[in-house]
């Protein structure tokens, strides 16, 4: 891209989501997915998220490629999801099968999806030309500004991420025995040989790359663990283990957070608020799975998209829509209802008399 965000000559942009579907009966845990305790429940609450955001690259038809990476099969997900893959298709997202080779060591099953990103990487990347720029999100973003978002792209020995500002004693992760903060991993990395006091947090909600660099970023984090489990060790998730690579010195991370953030909403939170939101191309929205992003992909799952092309046009009616911005009492209230009357829903079908 240039500097007024008009395409460059070269190949489109490739988004890259993931969603790994859970066996039934195998353990998990998210804390913000707002859905039912079943695999089936988790699954359609991510298949809704990831629709939401492609359609807000698809309904402004800039010039880009989708595709979900992801292990679904035939027969392995309910009626609801199939219908949420089949309207992702007709939105142009190809599907990617993509098997869960890069899984956490360990028994703890709290986002035990989150090292998913890895395989994701390598079959995206699979046959790709080499200066083409993949852009690989968390399923919750939305795409406020896509072509001012690549137009920050890293240059080729980069990978684009969005850095965390965590306080340095802050415990990022909540379970397992290494690597929980900033402070930890640069312990842990002046322990391997290069001492880093408190590096920087890299956040996994979004990794841009050309091909051959985010498979150099796969094939340290495979060292590490190795490295790691010589000594009987391990880091759990995806974001511990890019921090730790960035320690080292193994890979050149560049801080896009001045176009991507993670950006906390509703009234419970105890999260800095996110500066001028409005100006930024892409949210990652964790708190939004079961509301906004969740009525959006209804919108779009009953073919009525002409409200969300008409937001997608104005940031300022992208914040109230996503509750990034312009949001208060009455708004509150509102989606309050909207959830209690969707819970109300599934509640009233999931015991409604079989015909």
């Amino acid at each position: 891209m240039s500097e007024d965000h008009s395409p460059v000559p070269g190949p489109v942009p490739l988004v890259v989501q993931y969603l790994y579907i859970h066996e039934q009966g195998e353990e998990f845990y998210y804390p913000s997915v707002r859905a039912g305790a079943t695999a089936a429940d988790v699954a359609v609450r991510y298949l809704e998220c990831a629709l939401a955001q492609a359609a807000t690259i698809h309904l402004r038809n800039v010039p880009c490629d989708l595709v979900l990476a992801t292990n679904i099969g035939a027969g392995r997900v309910s009626r609801s999801a199939s219908k949420l893959l089949k309207r992702l298709e007709s939105l142009g997202v190809e599907i990617l099968p993509t098997a869960y080779e890069h899984r956490p060591r360990g028994d703890d099953s709290t986002y035990i999806s989150s090292r998913y990103v890895l395989d994701a990487i390598l079959t995206a990347t699979k046959g790709q030309p080499e200066d083409r720029k993949l852009w690989l999100t968390d399923l919750d973003c939305v795409w406020v500004d896509p072509q001012k978002t690549w137009a920050a792209s890293p240059a080729a020995h980069q990978i684009g991420c969005v850095v965390i500002p965590y306080p340095a004693d802050w415990d990022t992760v909540g379970f397992g025995e290494d690597g929980r903060t900033r402070n930890a991993i640069g312990a842990m990395a002046g322990e391997i040989g290069i001492p880093n006091d408190a590096p920087s947090w890299v956040g996994g909600e979004l990794l841009a790359g050309t091909p051959g660099t985010l498979r150099t970023l796969v094939a340290a984090c495979e060292s590490l663990d190795s490295q790691l489990a010589h000594d009987g060790r391990f880091l759990p998730t995806e974001e511990q283990i890019l921090t730790l690579a960035g320690a080292l010195g193994e890979i050149e991370f560049q801080d896009l957070s001045h176009v991507a953030q993670r950006v906390q909403t509703g009234h419970r939170h105890r999260a800095t608020l996110t500066k001028d939101p409005l100006s930024l191309g892409l949210w990652h929205l964790p708190a939004e799975k079961g509301l906004s992003l969740r009525r959006t992909a209804q919108e779009i799952n009953r073919g009525r998209p002409a409200r969300l092309r008409t937001d997608l046009d104005d940031p300022v009616r992208m914040g109230r829509r996503f509750n990034v911005a312009g949001t208060g009492l009455t708004r509150r209230i509102r989606d309050d209802t909207w959830i209690a009357t969707q819970r109300a829903r599934t509640f009233l079908e999931a015991h409604a008399p079989r015909r």
